[in-house]
């Protein structure tokens, strides 16, 4: 029998729901929860897209995928179609023709700035992060960005340290940008970082109070739905050793 649904569950459920059919949507590197959500939209909710992803496969068969160490290797994503490289993905985005591409951060900030280099001065850093890789050039272009992150004031933080992903460039030329963590849906406006949607059994004041900039509410923000036994069995046959737990959402 499939487990109980944990917040790490309801985040892949909730990145999954935003994908939409007939988009393209790539994943980066360490996207163990982005691999779940693609597959998790195709075969739990039913959405048919084009599947890019970093590993290079172009339109894996869903079933096949699994989450591994790296999401970089040939194994995860195994028995393409085809080709796309990372080259051809770019040149895809500088066209336009990116609608979905999903991002971790170790700091995102109110303009839905994302930060992936140093925690501290660029020059004197506390902590130097492993990099945005292709974060700062493929930030405008993509049609839809879905972030994730923790929810807490370290990571949801009033300005990052040092701006990897522009998504104040982003909100300036109306681009969506959305954010699941282990509390909530967030979606980064004009007017500021709205709470979409909350985690089941979380409070609007609980999400707020985990926030490090002032989180916006419009009306009553709905409930995201946690996956079924249905959808808990999928996201286990994809992740059977648990490997989405390690980053400890919950």
């Amino acid at each position: 029998m499939p487990g109980s649904p944990r917040p790490t569950d309801v985040m892949v459920s909730c990145m999954a729901s935003l994908i939409r059919d007939g988009e393209s949507v790539y994943h980066g590197l360490t996207s163990q929860l982005p691999l779940l959500a693609m597959a998790y939209a195709w075969r739990r909710l039913g959405r048919r897209f084009t599947w890019l992803s970093v590993s290079e496969s172009y339109m894996p068969p869903p079933e096949t995928v699994r989450v591994l160490p790296s999401s970089g290797g040939p194994y995860a994503e195994p028995y393409g179609a085809g080709v796309v490289t990372t080259m051809d993905v770019f040149d895809l985005a500088a066209q336009g023709r990116i609608d979905v591409m999903f991002f971790g951060a170790a700091q995102v900030d109110a303009q839905g700035n994302t930060n992936l280099t140093v925690i501290g001065s660029y020059e004197r850093p506390r902590v130097k992060l492993p990099g945005g890789a292709a974060t700062a050039y493929l930030f405008p272009l993509v049609r839809r960005i879905i972030l994730w992150a923790r929810h807490d004031r370290r990571t949801l933080v009033e300005r990052v340290d040092f701006i990897t992903g522009p998504g104040r460039v982003r909100v300036e030329r109306g681009l969506e940008t959305l954010l699941c963590t282990n509390k909530a849906l967030i979606e980064f406006t004009r007017e500021g970082p709205i709470l979409r949607a909350l985690h089941p059994g979380i409070s609007v004041e609980e999400a707020r109070a985990g926030a490090g900039f002032d989180l916006l509410v419009e009306g009553e923000p709905r409930v995201l739905e946690a996956p079924d036994a249905i959808g808990m069995a999928i996201i286990e046959e994809h992740d059977p050793h648990g490997l989405r737990y390690l980053q400890r959402y919950g």
